[in-house]
């Protein structure tokens, strides 16, 4: 305990540099013994968060006395996940469910993880998932499944480009020599798409990934890629190993015409009787698609959104992904989302795309604490062993369209109701009566 409290005094006086504060810790109090790494990485957060309660006068006993174990240690080296861990944040978390799933990978009823703190979003997803049910379940499927990174090259000429531009896409022998630059098992080079602009020629790598979400992964592909071009051209020069054309975590077009992680997409059909069960006598088929319509399409046409074509698909990912350790920053793609419905005879058929999901079975956040729960309880708590083995995220990509189908689905129907979304969360969050 002295060599503790030495190490808290040295690191207070700036005499521990920040990345060195665990091993330390590992090395002289707990002797480097492979049982006590999470103990010497809890030790270092709380020297870090009493050294800033004592900067700043403002005490931080939830932050420090909150941990998730997410350190691991291997060829001498100690991950801790993030650095200058000071402790954890806590979001409340419920559950929506059971729904019923008819996709390919995700078959039969799911209880959904939400990590929020948005009153009103459970019950409503939940209310979306009754009228679903009701309706026999909701149709998924995948019909896109790739990571993309894009470095920008710079060539000597214009006519070199778009010859270069040619044969990347023609040149399967020279597509091959790439893909064997990538070690990775769990990385599997699947095409490249060239965009020319001027002398810059932006090449999108889109790579096979498993059951991770890949970024890791494809950008180390995409090093090895421009470093064989790069011997291959040597009059050539990378000027970025991430141009912004891959597109990550932005919303974009290119994302949503060719898919980026999953494209996936769910539909149900909806009898009018079930309609006015779940939600409202007001509530019909025809309603709901002039409202979706009227939101959907000539709302955000107006507004200039690129992929907001959707109700509230970013409170449905973002709670998801919270729950399931997912790259929070990937909301901001990934709920593109667009949104349509058609009055049929008898009914409403709904439909929800997700174009760009950028999501993950293993990696990140996904492997550790509550989220590995969570995963498991929707039975995508296992990855697979090899690039072509990747059924887990992909019945977890089903799963997040169904949850963003369902909530869509409620909010919309209390739109067709006029006041009752505005009353609805007046109630939840604050408790007050409606008007």
């Amino acid at each position: 305990m002295n060599n503790l409290e030495s190490i808290s005094r040295q690191y207070e006086e700036g005499k521990v540099k920040d990345q060195l504060l665990e091993y330390m810790i590992f090395e002289e109090v707990f002797g480097s013994t492979a049982d006590k790494l999470y103990d010497a990485c809890r030790a270092a957060a709380i020297i870090r968060c009493e050294t800033l309660e004592k900067k700043t006068g403002v005490q931080l006993p939830n932050i420090k006395n909150s941990a998730i174990d997410n350190v691991s240690y291997g060829n001498g080296i100690i991950l801790t996940g993030i650095e200058k861990k000071i402790g954890a944040a806590l979001i409340p978390m419920g559950f929506a469910g059971p729904v019923k799933i008819n996709g390919e990978y995700a078959k039969g009823d799911y209880y959904i993880p939400l990590a929020t703190n948005e009153a009103a979003l459970v019950a409503g997803m939940q209310r979306g998932m009754k009228a679903i049910n009701l309706a026999g379940g909701i149709n998924t499927l995948v019909t896109f499944d790739g990571m993309a990174r894009a470095p920008l090259l710079q060539a000597p000429d214009l006519a070199s480009a778009r010859a270069f531009c040619t044969r990347i896409v023609e040149d399967r022998n020279l597509l091959e020599i790439l893909g064997k630059q990538i070690k990775d098992p769990f990385v599997k080079l699947d095409h490249i798409d060239p965009y020319q602009l001027g002398t810059k020629v932006f090449i999108r790598i889109i790579c096979k990934t498993g059951d991770a979400m890949g970024m890791n992964g494809v950008t180390k592909a995409a090093a090895d890629i421009s470093r064989k071009l790069i011997e291959l051209m040597p009059d050539w020069k990378l000027l970025t190993i991430s141009s912004n054309m891959c597109s990550d975590k932005k919303s974009s077009h290119i994302n949503i015409l060719n898919g980026r992680g999953k494209s996936v997409h769910a539909e149900v059909f909806i009898p009018e009787q079930i309609l006015q069960k779940a939600f409202k006598p007001v509530v019909t088929a025809r309603k709901v698609e002039q409202l979706i319509f009227n939101k959907c399409y000539l709302g955000s046409s107006l507004s200039g959104t690129l992929g907001g074509f959707n109700v509230n698909a970013a409170n449905s990912i973002a709670a998801f992904f919270a729950a399931t350790g997912q790259d929070l920053a990937h909301v901001v793609s990934s709920s593109t989302a667009f949104l349509q419905a058609e009055a049929v005879d008898g009914g409403l058929h709904y439909m929800v795309s997700l174009p760009t999901l950028e999501i993950a079975t293993i990696g990140g956040g996904t492997n550790f604490g509550t989220a590995k729960e969570a995963l498991r309880l929707l039975g995508c708590g296992e990855f697979g062993k090899s690039f072509e083995d990747n059924s887990n995220v992909k019945r977890l990509a089903e799963i997040a369209v169904t949850a963003v189908a369902s909530l869509d689905l409620n909010t919309t129907c209390a739109q067709v109701d006029q006041f009752e979304m505005a009353d609805s969360h007046v109630k939840f969050a604050r408790g007050e009566k409606d008007k």
